[in-house]
Order: C-alpha cells, then structure tokens, then sequence
C-alpha cells in the first residue's frame, strides 16, 4: 500500500459577521448639555432609542465610554486635534474625517481684492456661524438688493457680527481680505417676489432636499416650505469625498441652473419655534429616514471574525 500524506490544510478565511448595533456614542462639543433638543442630531437619537439601541451623549473629550460607533455631532468648523484622537478610538466612526469645514474650502464665488466684480458682495467669518439679527438690522437686509440694483455707494448694510453686506467689492475694508474672512459674491435666489434657500440634508447615500422662503434675503433655518428624497448632481458628491462628510446639510442657491454654495453644517440645527418642545414634522421624517440610513449603513458593513 503506498504512503499517503494528508494534504497540509490552510488556515480558514475570516468569515463576515453582520454587526449589531447596540451602542451609539455622540460626541458633543464640551459644555453640550444633554437633553436639550437643538439639533437634527437629538430627533436621530431618539429613533434610536426607541428601537432599542442605547444612546451615549459625551460632552468634550474627557470621559471615553466604549460603543459600536461614534456620532461626532461638532458645530466647530475646525476640529481640534484632541478630537480627532478621542474619536480614533472607535472601530466606526461618522464624521470624523470632515475636519476642516471653513468657508474658504468650499464657497462659491469667492473673490480677491481688486477682483473686476459689479455686483454686491458679502463678507463673513471664515470660521463661525451667525446668530438671529435684530428687526432692525434685518428691516436694512431686506433692502439690500435693492440698494444694489441701484449701485448705490451708501455704508453697508449689516446682517451681524459674521454677515455684512457691501453694494461692491470697492466698498469692502482691506482689511477684510485678510485670513479669517471670506468676500463672496451676493446672489440671492428669487422666485415670485420671495427669496429661496436650499438645503441638502444628507446621511451617507440617503438625500433629502428641502426648501425655505423668506422675506429676507439672508434665511435663516426655519420651518422648511416642502422636503423631498432627492438625487444629488455629482458636484455634491465629490465635494463631501474631498470634505470627508457623511452627515450634514449644505446650503445653496441656484444661479443659471447650477448651484451656488452658500455654507456647510456637521451638525445641523432645528429651526427656532414659539411653541417649546414644537419640531416641524417635516424634521421628524428627515431624522427617521437619516437615522434608519445609518442602522443600515452599519448593519451591512462586514467585519473579520475567526
């Protein structure tokens, strides 16, 4: 009988292993105080509560509890570094690679000094987010395109501390060209006699696209007048690959078909309402429909197990 030798077996494979998500982590900027429903965020985690899955609110960096994943939920445009290291420690992670989301990275129409533009500009923060103007100061807003249409060579008009608005780009201070500014060109969307501003509420490859008038011609978020699922052109998605972003809203205009990008939110905010506690129910069905994208996102995502 000839000796036979049994074939040497190999190792098997790793075999895909469906995750179960039991634990959500939601980073907070320090001093965030739980409970307060201010954010698109807080309507996602009380979905996820209410199917069972347990939610964390951290506030800052200091205390590291261990979940499945983690929700960095930052207004900040920049990311401190110690951030960046905090959320490392997760296996999964949303939106930890958007962290530099300043306004010269991603704006539309941009300009320089000197640049050869007729039309009004506005500056802003390169950094921060405004806050409500006063009546008065938006009583001055809504007369802005007209003091443009007319050239008039009047002071600006100002929106607050991070929006002002001049009838040119002479008009604007050198000293506003400087790093931590942007000068951009003023070119608000009309339709029937109202200003529109679009937003584009996404979670990974989930895309809402809602629509709000107003009045003013600077809008503030407020309760949005339809929101649909939406496909997104490519322009958008390439802009969220280079940023890094998987959750948040863009807002934009359209100028000439094509869209005029305006500002970028990590961590969207509800609009303000008199009746407290009141969230539109058009928030409501955007945050179920994002909340259940990222369940399904992580579900399906396969991880090696021996």
């Amino acid at each position: 009988m000839r000796h036979q030798t049994a074939p040497r077996l190999r190792p098997a494979p790793p075999r895909p292993l469906r995750h179960t998500l039991d634990r959500i982590a939601i980073l907070n900027n320090s001093g965030h105080v739980p409970g307060n429903c201010t954010h698109l965020t807080d309507l996602l985690a009380e979905h996820w509560r209410a199917s069972g899955i347990e939610v964390i609110e951290l506030s800052g960096t200091r205390s590291f509890v261990e979940a499945d994943l983690l929700f960095l939920n930052l207004s900040r445009p920049v990311v401190p570094e110690e951030y960046n290291r905090f959320a490392a420690q997760y296996p999964v992670t949303f939106n930890a690679g958007a962290g530099d989301l300043r306004k010269h990275r991603y704006s539309s129409g941009l300009l320089q000094a000197g640049a050869a533009y007729k039309g009004a500009v506005i500056v802003k923060s390169d950094h921060g987010y405004a806050s409500q103007p006063s009546p008065a100061r938006a009583s001055l807003l809504r007369r802005l395109t007209g003091l443009a249409r007319t050239e008039s060579r009047s002071a600006a008009a100002i929106a607050n501390d991070n929006y002002r608005i001049y009838p040119s780009i002479n008009d604007v201070p050198a000293e506003k060209f400087a790093p931590g500014y942007i000068v951009q060109k003023f070119l608000p969307e009309e339709n029937a006699g109202r200003y529109v501003l679009r937003q584009y509420h996404f979670l990974g490859d989930t895309h809402f696209l809602s629509l709000q008038t107003s009045g003013a011609a600077i809008i503030r978020t407020a309760v949005p007048q339809s929101l649909e699922e939406w496909t997104p052109p490519q322009e958008f998605l390439d802009l969220r690959a280079r940023l890094g972003l998987d959750y948040g809203r863009i807002d934009f205009v359209e100028m000439d078909g094509k869209p005029f990008i305006i500002s970028i939110a990590r961590s969207p905010v509800l609009p303000l309402s008199k009746e407290p506690g009141y969230v539109p129910p058009a928030y409501i069905r955007l945050a179920e429909a994002l909340a259940e994208a990222m369940v399904n996102i992580y579900s399906t995502t396969e991880k090696a197990v021996f």
